[in-house]
């Protein structure tokens, strides 16, 4: 019987029944029963459970214990815990660590619903009464303003320890078949979030609309932009509450796709409408860049530190970023609570749900304009790109950085159109010519400011401090070296003839057909 072993029973099953129907060679042993309360947790983006795993905290009046459910046929696994669990990284060494971590990435583990359950445990043991496989039988209820009423479901879980996941199955097999159990179809998790009027998956940061290459391109290009809308507000509150640092990565992911659509497909929508609103997204951008540049260099900063250990000079210099970083953080915040802020989102999302007539291009079907607007910033970036020397100032590198971007996210509104593996394969080569501009203009930020602390920081540290700070300098000017490097290997390719023609057989043909 494969993974997982969860089942269905009737309400008059207990623990008694459930341990007379395994026959030898099982040993049982009955525990008491009691309740207990978990506490689910995931990242905003749901990333846990995408992965197949489920993590939350129990707790049945001893210790709470953080516990988490992997996906397939591997032991659960859990850990004491004392207070909020908030990032994966945080908790101690060891597999649950690993695994979560894993899937979790720099995103906080947070709160998406409660269940509450009565439950009694039976015990597989062996000759030496060493537990085995545990049966969980358990009446399990949501708990939120949005719960269903009623006493709740009534599940049965059969749990192998580490080593016994052959036992664990024979047992499964054995009580599905002497007690006729269905299988369980469904998710304490959805549940759960369910009471609290969520669901999984329901935020995403992809791009997700439907399109029909006939779909006049003023209908599709403010679908599309009403997507990016959503996700834009959807991570104020994360990025104002400072949750998580990807809160803000989202949001300026949004605008700056917004940016892109209105600057790439404005011919689409009346210019003298949307006008005013490119500024007021580039005001948007300009907002949020500090506090996301330290964001990016702290990152940097604590993964460096992981991988080798940091001089204790560079303390002063850590202090230092981290209080710029929360007066830019508390900016920032002030910035998406004003009314200027307000006004644009409420303005935005007025002028998008009125139908009005659009751009010269509006009537036309949105895979003509699309087509025609991924060939153009392919163009346009292999132009620039070519015209650029190794020792091309970093300003230009920034600018195809730019140029790069806007050919993604244009890839990216409108890959439903065009063949799904060859627009994946297309976005992934961008993205190595993406991420290698983007190293070499953070590590030159980055330079720059360093360079700029340290009258600051030499009172702080001393002379010790400026020589530690001369060394990350130092290596972060190899760093942007490097990488410039990297772009123009990349760059090569992705520039040919060979890669045109793709990019033009693609747009030629919607669905791939």
């Amino acid at each position: 019987m494969p993974p997982p072993f969860r089942f269905v029973v009737p309400c008059r099953l207990g623990a008694q029944e459930v341990a007379a129907a395994l026959d030898p060679p099982w040993r049982v042993v009955l525990g008491e029963a009691g309740p207990v309360v978990r506490h689910h947790l995931d990242t905003f983006d749901w990333a846990l459970w995408k992965s197949g795993g489920r993590l939350f905290v129990e707790c049945d009046g001893g210790p709470e214990r953080l516990c988490w459910r992997p996906a397939g046929d591997r032991a659960p696994r859990t850990l004491r815990v004392e207070g909020e669990v908030r990032f994966a990284t945080e908790l101690p060494a060891g597999i649950l660590r690993r695994e979560v971590a894993a899937a979790a990435g720099l995103r906080a583990l947070l709160p998406v619903g409660r269940t509450e359950a009565r439950r009694a445990l039976v015990r597989v043991v062996n000759g030496e009464g060493k537990t085995l496989v545990r049966i969980w039988l358990e009446t399990v209820r949501a708990v939120g303003p949005e719960a269903p009423a009623g006493p709740g479901r009534r599940l049965l879980r059969v749990e192998p320890l580490t080593g016994y996941a052959r036992a664990g199955a024979e047992v499964a097999a054995q009580l599905a078949g002497g007690l006729a159990l269905a299988p369980d179809e469904g998710d304490e998790l959805v549940d759960a979030a369910a009471a609290t009027g969520r669901a999984p998956g329901d935020y995403t940061s992809k791009i997700v609309v439907r399109l029909a290459p006939d779909e006049p391109a003023e209908r599709a290009v403010r679908r599309i932009l009403a997507r990016l809308l959503a996700m834009l507000v959807a991570n104020v509150e994360g990025t104002v509450q400072d949750l998580d640092t990807e809160f803000l990565h989202d949001l300026r992911v949004a605008s700056r796709r917004t940016r892109t659509c209105l600057g790439q497909l404005g011919g689409t929508l009346p210019q003298a409408r949307i006008a005013p609103f490119a500024e007021e997204f580039r005001w948007l951008g300009d907002a949020t860049t500090p506090c996301r540049d330290l964001d990016v260099f702290l990152l940097q900063l604590e993964a460096r530190r992981r991988s080798r250990p940091a001089p204790a000079a560079l303390a002063p210099l850590l202090d230092h970023l981290r209080a710029r970083r929360d007066a830019a953080h508390r900016a920032l915040a002030e910035a998406l609570g004003s009314e200027r802020f307000r006004t644009l989102v409420r303005r935005w999302r007025r002028l998008l749900g009125r139908r009005a007539p659009g751009g010269e291009d509006g009537p036309r079907p949105i895979a003509e304009v699309a087509g025609e607007s991924a060939v153009r910033a392919y163009k346009r970036l292999v132009r620039h790109g070519l015209a650029v020397a190794p020792e091309a100032p970093v300003a230009a590198m920034h600018r195809l950085r730019i140029d790069a971007k806007k050919l993604r996210y244009v890839l990216e509104f409108f890959a439903d159109l065009w063949d799904v593996e060859e627009t994946t394969a297309l976005v992934r080569e961008l993205k190595a010519v993406q991420d290698a501009l983007g190293d070499v203009h953070d590590a030159w930020v980055q330079r720059e400011l360093l360079l700029g602390l340290g009258d600051e920081l030499l009172a702080a540290g001393g002379a010790p401090t400026l020589l530690a700070m001369g060394g990350l300098a130092a290596d972060l000017e190899r760093r942007q070296a490097a990488e410039i490097k990297v772009f123009f290997a990349v760059f090569e390719a992705f520039a040919a003839a060979a890669t045109r023609a793709r990019f033009e057989r693609l747009v030629s043909r919607p669905g791939g057909d």
